[in-house]
């Protein structure tokens, strides 16, 4: 193999590598630049096996019986700690997700008087429902 084309070889490598959305990735905001973690999960399982687990470690924390700072930070205290990883679950909780899926629970168990039913699919059913009514009425 030529030198050439092992080099082109490494660099549609790399490139692939930096492409990955993965780790942190760079967002320009109107005033900052944030860095935004994407962390991988196979599905909603692992997900919340995962948000479970950094419960557990905040319980644990609190009640004594682990040490939860590194020595790189040692100038903070295990509250601190504690409260950071609560602000991180915080963040990862899928609220958008459990939102989404009460909807839809309530569009496919035809729940019509739910808050979340959408008003549409409400007068559509409701409209569909007077005509059957009407229906019935005339064929008596």
């Amino acid at each position: 193999m030529k030198s050439n084309d092992l080099n082109r070889i490494k660099l549609e490598t790399l490139q692939d590598i930096g492409a990955s959305k993965d780790g942190l990735q760079k967002e320009k905001n109107n005033r900052h630049t944030l860095r935004l973690a994407n962390i991988p999960f196979d599905d909603h399982t692992s997900y919340l096996l995962k948000v479970t687990a950094l419960l557990e470690v905040c319980v644990l924390a609190l009640d004594g019986q682990g040490d939860f700072h590194s020595k790189m930070l040692s100038h903070h205290d295990l509250d601190t700690s504690v409260k950071m990883v609560l602000e991180v679950v915080i963040e990862m909780m899928p609220h958008d997700d459990m939102f989404k899926l009460k909807k839809l629970l309530t569009v496919l168990e035809e729940d019509i008087d739910n808050r979340y039913y959408p008003e549409k699919l409400k007068e559509l059913i409701i409209n569909s429902n007077h005509e059957k009514e009407k229906d019935i009425e005339k064929a008596k």
